[in-house]
């Protein structure tokens, strides 16, 4: 086994078991069409768990690394636009998720204003 750090998902075991879990179970194909929901009001709280899923597990080695500069980008846009929402303005929990997934986004080298030619 080839180790990279002391976290859970840095050695080549956790590495090829998350990818045969997001293989098997779709998911991240099931957060990027919650994330692409239109309607940020009526689905708030649809969007936020299937962002939260980025917060959880949105790192190198876990999610799969074609996604997950989009997947970032569509997490953060979408959180961004439910803070703006009246029953959210001010959620401390929202803003320190989107504080945390813009972190994983420059530890990718992305800019997190950067334009997206995937975003919608």
């Amino acid at each position: 086994m080839g180790a990279w750090g002391g976290a859970a998902w840095d050695n080549d075991d956790a590495a090829d078991w998350f990818g045969d879990l997001f293989a098997a179970t779709k998911l991240a194909q099931r957060v990027e069409k919650a994330l692409k929901t239109k309607d940020v009001e009526e689905y708030a709280g649809k969007i936020r768990a299937a962002a939260y899923m980025l917060v959880a597990l949105g790192r190198v080695y876990i999610w799969p690394v074609e996604d997950l500069d989009r997947h970032l980008r569509l997490a953060i846009e979408k959180l961004d636009a439910i803070s703006r929402l009246e029953d959210y303005e001010g959620d401390e929990n929202i803003a320190a998720e989107i504080a945390e997934l813009r972190s994983r986004l420059k530890t990718l080298g992305a800019e997190p204003g950067a334009a997206d030619d995937d975003a919608p």
